[in-house]
């Protein structure tokens, strides 16, 4: 970045370099650390991560498949800033994958699936009023992810992770807001009792429903934020 002080650098574990520097990366990105926007060179990646070039560049190339850095034809690396509107269609297309994953999810589950389920609910349940950035946010994710693998069907679950991935930041700043994480529990309550009844169309609903009110959410983020 040409304009921003470059964070202190992070230390990183030995094991898996490209991997733990996308996840340090992801998240100076949803902290705004990197702000939404800034440009960010291979180079400076390498240094504030305190990696090589090849994990970095790996590293990068993860969160530009997950939509979080932007890319140019001519190889110049942004922090990405999608306007509302390209969030809100992404949503859109998510509602549909997981009203999906959660009716075929009632049929297919097993009981120990649809178990660890309602544990991330319940998990959740107690982070409402977490301070902490990602405790609720890792688990929310979790609950999500874990309904479409009980769906049983790999093709649904690997164009989920596509549409999923690209979602991380709205996603995040969706979770800041403690009201919102409290109707966000409520929400999944309705979801993990169709699910536990084996009724795949409540199932569905519910989890259709849920991914309305956020995208309600988010247009409220962004209208907050531009102090609308």
């Amino acid at each position: 970045m040409t304009t921003n002080r470059m964070p202190r650098p992070i230390q990183l574990s030995k094991l898996s370099l490209a991997e733990q520097g996308a996840a340090a990366l992801r998240k100076l990105i949803l902290r705004t650390t990197l702000a939404p926007g800034s440009v960010v060179t291979e180079r400076e990646i390498c240094a504030l991560l305190g990696i090589s070039r090849t994990p970095a560049r790996e590293a990068i190339r993860t969160l530009i498949n997950e939509g979080l850095i932007d890319s140019s034809d001519t190889g110049r690396h942004s922090i990405a800033n999608p306007n509302i509107e390209t969030v809100v269609n992404l949503v859109q297309v998510l509602g549909a994958l997981e009203g999906l994953a959660a009716e075929l999810a009632a049929e297919n589950a097993t009981d120990a699936e649809l178990r660890q389920t309602a544990q991330f609910h319940e998990k959740m349940g107690t982070m409402v009023g977490d301070e902490s950035d990602f405790k609720y946010f890792d688990t929310n994710i979790a609950f999500h992810r874990a309904i479409v693998a009980a769906s049983r069907n790999p093709k649904l679950a690997l164009l989920h992770k596509s549409i999923d991935d690209q979602l991380y930041l709205a996603r995040y700043r969706s979770s800041r807001k403690q009201q919102r994480r409290e109707a966000a529990v409520g929400e999944h309550g309705k979801v993990v009792d169709a699910l536990v009844a084996r009724d795949g169309q409540a199932a569905r609903n519910a989890m259709i429903g849920h991914l309305s009110t956020t995208i309600r959410n988010l247009r409220e983020a962004d209208a907050e934020a531009a102090g609308r």
